[in-house]
């Protein structure tokens, strides 16, 4: 009797181990894109939810060499959900059957995912013959940072370390490790985020010059510089006793030119800021971009008067048009910081608090992926 007791617990815990980690939802983790035609790549979307009380890390990705994994963000709130991409260029026609092998911090054990299909014919020599398998609205996905996670020809190597599950903020999460061989795309991909047009309402008061904080806000933006395209434009107003144009409707490429204007923001004044939000609205509606990002974020350490009169004003102001306004706080002011919160909430925005440098950069391109995420 007891044997046969032993062997039920040891099949059911072998079950329970090498079965799909239940903490851990996909919305289809099998994926069938059919027979195509004419194809030059493939690219498959999978939406991933954690169903833990406690962050999930995202820490490597396993496939076969030539197999681009990305994920929207690397870290996942409990109930919150990212967008996982993966694409590969066909070298043959035919059936194949790719096998992606995620790893966790739920589980030592890979989650796994398929991809599979036939195709029939391949163009080689035609970029925009891309077969996208998407969901039609992601409106649920609220993450935003597309970054390899791996790609790897070696076995896989199940003997992950968990990263600790310390105290995390939406906006303050760890940099997860990645491995050496990790290759990184373009920050802003032009099939996965829509064009920005991004105002950065600069306070440069007096007491922004406090424990260096100027100086991140200038390391974050020259980080974000890096990463602009084209099709990006950016305005840097300041504000202070006064509020000036430093810069209009910049485009991405002109990095030297957009540089050069971070590399001269002073802190110097006192903060008189309370018109500075409707005015940047101005600014953002003359440079407005239909079916792009359009926002403005006011960078301050302070308390910032934004009056029920401006706030319906600057609803009213925008029309048919949509300028979303975020907050990005540097500083540990606990009435600015509710006081910032509030003015994100107000813009339909969001709210970043910068404490570091080593984060600085992360979170303010987070933030620019989470609002051009194409849905």
């Amino acid at each position: 009797m007891l044997k046969y007791l032993f062997i039920f617990i040891v099949i059911t815990f072998s079950n329970q181990f090498f079965a799909q980690n239940s903490l851990i939802y996909v919305d289809e983790p099998n994926k069938d894109i059919g027979s195509q035609e004419n194809i030059y790549k493939v690219k498959v979307d999978y939406t991933i939810q954690n169903n833990q009380t406690k962050n999930l890390y995202l820490l490597r990705a396993d496939a076969l060499k030539g197999i681009t994994i990305r994920a929207a963000k690397k870290t996942i709130k409990p109930g919150d959900t990212t967008l996982i991409v993966v694409e590969f260029i066909p070298q043959q026609t035919g059936k194949f059957n790719e096998v992606i092998n995620l790893i966790t911090s739920a589980d030592i054990v890979p989650f796994k995912m398929s991809l599979t299909g036939n195709i029939k014919s391949v163009k080689t020599d035609d970029k925009t013959a891309c077969f996208y398998f998407k969901k039609q609205n992601n409106s649920g996905i609220k993450s935003t940072e597309p970054i390899v996670i791996t790609e790897s020809t070696k076995p896989r190597d199940t003997n992950n370390r968990i990263p600790d599950n310390t105290t995390n903020t939406v906006i303050d999460n760890p940099v997860i490790p990645i491995k050496p061989n990790t290759i990184n795309l373009n920050e802003l991909d032009e099939n996965i985020y829509k064009p920005n047009n991004i105002i950065f309402l600069v306070d440069v008061s007096s007491s922004m010059k406090d424990t260096s904080k100027l100086k991140v806000m200038q390391f974050a933006f020259h980080h974000l510089i890096d990463v602009l395209r084209p099709t990006d434009k950016v305005t840097f107003i300041s504000y202070a006793d006064s509020v000036k144009i430093l810069s209009e409707g910049l485009s991405g490429n002109n990095k030297q030119e957009l540089n050069e204007v971070v590399d001269r923001l002073n802190a110097k004044g006192l903060t008189k800021g309370n018109k500075a939000i409707l005015f940047s609205l101005d600014v953002a509606l003359k440079n407005y971009i239909s079916n792009g990002n359009n926002q403005i974020i006011l960078a301050t350490d302070g308390k910032f008067r934004f009056y029920p009169d401006d706030q319906k004003l600057y609803v009213s102001i925008q029309g048919d048009k949509h300028v979303i306004l975020s907050t990005m706080a540097f500083g540990n002011d606990k009435n600015a910081l509710k006081n910032l919160k509030e003015i994100a909430e107000i813009g339909k925005g969001n709210f970043i608090h910068i404490k570091n440098r080593t984060r600085a950069h992360e979170q303010l391109l987070e933030e620019i992926k989470h609002n051009s995420l194409i849905r």
